[in-house]
């Protein structure tokens, strides 16, 4: 499965909404929850590493335009930040085209997002309650209905 896990982040790195879909290897302790915090920081850790450099290292008319895409050999990780701060991580395996990523990756927050977390009545801006909304099954349907999804 392309898939490996979505991550939401605020602006200060506090892990919003988290959600693993490879299954575990079975070689693996059983501790996943332990595994998934884990990534999380050091995705947090890079991407805002990685902005930090590209930010220094670019011209000033340049904007700014931060990290989009991290491939490695063997995974990919996908970037999109909103104005508010908001960072929408998408970490595959496989190859997965990257264009397609980037509009997923802005339809999830756009819509769903949107629709779902910040137009919800329990809505607090500094700690949203993404688990009491249906934006996990929407996020989940949507990204099934990618043809890359498999």
């Amino acid at each position: 499965m392309p898939v490996h896990s979505i991550h939401i982040f605020d602006r200060k790195g506090k892990t919003l909404f988290s959600k693993r879909y490879a299954k575990p290897d079975p070689n693996d302790p059983p501790d996943d929850a332990e595994q998934l915090s884990e990534q999380r920081k050091l995705v947090f850790g890079m991407i805002y590493s990685l902005k930090e450099v590209v930010g220094s290292l670019s011209p000033a008319s340049a904007g700014g335009s931060g990290v989009h895409v991290v491939k490695t050999g063997a995974s990919t990780l996908y970037n999109y930040e909103t104005a508010s701060g908001l960072r929408f991580c998408l970490y595959t395996t496989g190859t997965v085209p990257d264009k397609g990523v980037r509009a997923c990756l802005h339809h999830i927050y756009n819509d769903l997002w949107t629709q779902c977390v910040t137009r919800s009545p329990l809505y607090n801006p500094t700690k949203p309650n993404v688990r009491e909304t249906n934006f996990e099954q929407k996020l989940d349907d949507f990204l099934e209905a990618q043809a890359w999804y498999e």
